[in-house]
């Protein structure tokens, strides 16, 4: 029952981000299902650039954030995305370049980096962990929803990855993330060092799961 809680609480995040009361008030969202290749970074860590991203606010407007570089595995199929969040500009069509919109679909199983980009069962397990706040990382996890990638080529496995440039420490709403906060990543397979690498995360408000909790979804 976990398991359907968590998720519903996903659901009901995007849901109440989206309805006309909460619109009126903060982020314009746009949550659509594109169709086609993305890149998937939810397992991925980052590492920053040393430069700044822009990042599309509330009103129609951008603010910079720090940048840094993720390496993801590109899917095909659909997944979901916000039209007006990250640097989409109100369309599914890809970036240009031949580009890939890092986007969002719930799986298990991707493979990682860290593991050598192994398709086994095992070493792409992807489950959620819940950083605690008191690791002050809270403004340096890397959030990739909705911003733009450049393929980048093969890696073992035969698996197609592209290069997405994401924002630290930036909520879905464009604004900034505080260092004391508790953030969920399935990146690092539920180890806790993985909390300061700068792993791919969301802020989300899980009830039902506590700081250094491990959650898969099998």
């Amino acid at each position: 029952m976990l398991r359907y809680r968590l998720v519903l609480s996903v659901l009901s995040v995007i849901v109440l981000l989206a309805t006309p009361h909460v619109r009126a008030q903060s982020f314009q969202h746009d949550f659509r299902y594109c169709v086609g290749d993305y890149a998937l970074c939810a397992a991925s860590t980052c590492t920053p650039t040393g430069g700044t991203i822009a990042v599309n606010t509330a009103g129609g407007g951008t603010a910079n954030f720090p940048a840094a570089e993720c390496t993801c595995p590109i899917f095909n199929g659909p997944a979901l995305a916000d039209l007006n969040g990250g640097n989409m500009t109100g369309s599914c069509d890809p970036p240009p370049n031949n580009g890939v919109w890092s986007l969002y679909s719930p799986m298990g199983h991707i493979p990682q980096e860290i593991n050598n980009w192994s398709k086994g069962k095992k070493q792409s397990a992807a489950p959620i962990f819940v950083c605690p706040a008191d690791l002050n990382q809270g403004n340096q996890f890397a959030n990739c929803f909705s911003f733009a990638c450049v393929r980048a080529g093969k890696v073992k496995g035969n698996i197609e990855v592209a290069t997405c440039t994401c924002p630290l420490g930036e909520s879905l709403e464009g604004t900034p993330v505080p260092a004391h906060s508790e953030f969920a990543t399935p990146a690092g397979q539920c180890h806790e060092d993985i909390c300061s690498q700068h792993p791919v995360g969301a802020p989300f408000p899980f009830d039902d799961l506590a700081p250094g909790q491990c959650f898969s979804f099998g």
